[in-house]
């Protein structure tokens, strides 16, 4: 009896830390499948971008005067505005898609923070949007489109395959891959928000109404032979006249030409017996409506002053205006090199004195590698008191009697007089067309230009 109630004692025991390790492991075992479950959650989570901290977005606006791009220089009228780009159609975009027009001082950088809640999603903007060729100049006017919001194709994970047993090789690899020094990448640079959008720098008619001097100038074949109207003596936008060829010539309708009226011939202010060329200027624009066998029907368009019959026509081309930002400007302490200088030898309506906003031409062109959007700066000689020794002498330009006095004059040779800035619009061969952007005083025929 007393070995039977002992054998009892030692059996309750056992089977108590037999339970206890049971139990142990069926812990241990749970605690490890939610370990790996929060794991794989963790890695089936997609990262999303932070918004930039206040020194992030410093250290981006720091960096981009060292960084900006060079802008385009030329553009075109798309609908009412001005760009270097091809814009889409909105009405292209499928239904429903969120377009927006840019407006002045937008962004790509502002414009994700604003309509995707984050800046740095500027780059998923500029890929749905790629007629934009450089993304640090975008034009007002120009549709941008919004890309849509990520579709989510499941939220539950996918079941891993059975780990794939590495061959010897590919051990041996790992391993030494394992053993050499890990690199520190470090993180890219942050992106720069885009430099503000350019603007052209000449309206249309300044563009098309414009003098030029042609080297040598030949009356051309075509040209308005008579007027709808016989008692009309000016003529102008919206009239009707008769052209000099008709389809026999190869006249259609639809075809495009350009007014011009050769003034006068143009000589060298300070050289005076040079000859440039022959100034002629851009009246405006006809367009044929009908042709007959020798004759053509034509309105006007873009009349830029009063057009009369015996005008030439040209050919009409499109000129890609220049597009600018904005020019800093400096009168005194500007550094003159003396190279790629020349004159302003002629002034549209033949003005004695004139300033900013008007046309001029240089005697510097093409030949000299000068093209569209090239800014020149403005300056005369300084030539000390004035004096008239002759009537010819007063009759001379301000920049004419200033050199010969300097050449002349035993006295120390004192800075330049900076007078202001211009633009080229147009160029030729030996000249170019201008406008004034900046004047700080009058100008005259004669005054001297420097290719900044």
């Amino acid at each position: 009896m007393m070995r039977l109630r002992f054998g009892r004692r030692v059996t309750v025991p056992a089977l108590l830390f037999t339970l206890c390790l049971s139990l142990s492991g069926a812990l241990i075992v749970a605690q490890e499948s939610e370990k790996k479950e929060t794991v794989a959650a963790e890695e089936m989570a997609s990262p999303q971008p932070t918004k930039p901290t206040a020194e992030q977005v410093a250290a981006a606006k720091s960096r981009e005067a060292t960084s900006s791009t060079r802008p385009p220089k030329t553009g075109k009228m798309v609908g009412n505005h001005w760009t270097p780009y091809t814009p889409p159609d909105p009405e292209s975009f499928p239904p429903g898609s969120v377009v927006h027009i840019i407006e002045p001082g937008d962004t790509l950088w502002d414009l994700s923070e604003k309509n995707m809640g984050n800046p740095w999603l500027w780059p998923q903007l500029w890929d749905v949007n790629q007629y934009i060729i450089d993304s640090h100049w975008i034009y007002p006017g120009d549709p941008l489109l919004f890309p849509g919001a990520p579709t989510v194709i499941s939220e539950v994970p996918t079941p891993e395959p059975p780990p794939e047993v590495p061959s010897p090789v590919a051990q041996q690899q790992a391993e030494e891959a394992l053993s050499q020094p890990e690199l520190v990448q470090e993180p890219p640079p942050p992106a720069l928000p885009p430099p503000p959008a350019l603007a052209p720098i000449a309206s249309n008619a300044e563009i098309y109404c414009s003098n030029k001097i042609v080297s040598a100038y030949e009356k051309p074949a075509l040209f308005i032979a008579e007027k709808e109207e016989g008692a009309k003596t000016i003529l102008s936008d919206g009239d009707i006249v008769f052209l000099s060829a008709g389809a026999q010539d190869g006249i259609a309708s639809g075809q495009i030409y350009s007014i011009i009226r050769p003034e006068h011939d143009v000589f060298h202010p300070i050289r005076s017996e040079e000859r440039i060329g022959t100034s002629v200027r851009s009246l405006g624009r006809v367009k044929v409506i009908a042709t007959q066998a020798a004759t053509s029907t034509a309105e006007i368009l873009d009349g830029c002053d009063a057009v009369a019959v015996g005008d030439a026509l040209v050919p009409f081309e499109e000129v890609a205006v220049p597009l600018s930002s904005p020019v800093s400007f400096e009168a005194h302490g500007v550094e003159l090199k003396g190279e790629n200088d020349g004159y302003i030898v002629h002034v549209m309506d033949d003005k004695a004195s004139f300033g900013k906003g008007d046309i001029v031409n240089i005697d510097l062109g093409t030949e000299s590698g000068i093209q569209p959007g090239d800014i020149f700066t403005i300056y005369r000689e300084w030539g000390g008191a004035v004096r008239f020794d002759s009537t010819q002498m007063y009759i001379e330009g301000q920049q004419a009697r200033a050199e010969k006095i300097v050449e002349g004059a035993d006295q120390p040779r004192y800075s330049q007089t900076i007078l202001g800035q211009l633009v080229v619009l147009g160029t030729q061969e030996k000249t170019s067309t201008a406008k004034i952007l900046v004047s700080v005083r009058e100008m005259s025929i004669g005054d001297r230009v420097e290719l900044r």
